[in-house]
């Protein structure tokens, strides 16, 4: 439901992906990225890392998702997080995040890590507000050239 009020989603339900979220988490990843994963490489993730694969509803319909990992028990790696563009800015991409840092505390995570393209200015500020900070610069990360950002967290 959007909110009349601050045209922002008030009913968002994260849950663990399945296999049948697939065709659309792919059709999100493909709307959301220059150069999306591949539908087989999202599913390896699925199979891999299941319980740190996300999505998010709104009234049954997937619009969102985030993907994580834990190394050495005690780092978490965001590999990717996207909301269908049509949902963007209404709190889905925070209450992905949220709830993905929350599953890698309750785990033993004690720092968690991300790449963001530096021109990616949203993404960053939403970072930003859930304390994360640039710790450097990866020059030329991503395929077409661009650099990027790797932030971390640090979980209390």
């Amino acid at each position: 439901m959007v909110c009349n009020i601050c045209d922002r989603i008030i009913d968002v339900r994260v849950r663990r992906a399945s296999v049948r979220d697939l065709d659309t988490v792919y059709n999100i990843e493909v709307l959301s990225f220059r150069n999306p994963y591949p539908k087989a490489l999202l599913e390896f993730y699925l199979n891999l890392y299941g319980d740190l694969f996300l999505v998010a509803e709104v009234y049954g319909q997937v619009v969102g998702y985030i993907i994580g990992v834990i190394k050495w028990g005690v780092l978490g790696h965001i590999l990717s997080i996207a909301v269908h563009p049509n949902f963007r800015r209404r709190g889905i991409g925070s209450a992905l995040l949220r709830e993905e840092e929350y599953i890698m505390k309750c785990r033993g995570v004690k720092v968690i890590r991300l790449e963001v393209r530096v021109s990616n200015k949203p993404a960053i500020a939403m970072y930003r507000k859930f304390g994360y900070t640039i710790a450097f610069i990866k020059p030329h990360y991503y395929e077409d050239g661009e650099d990027a950002y790797v932030m971390f967290k640090i979980l209390s």
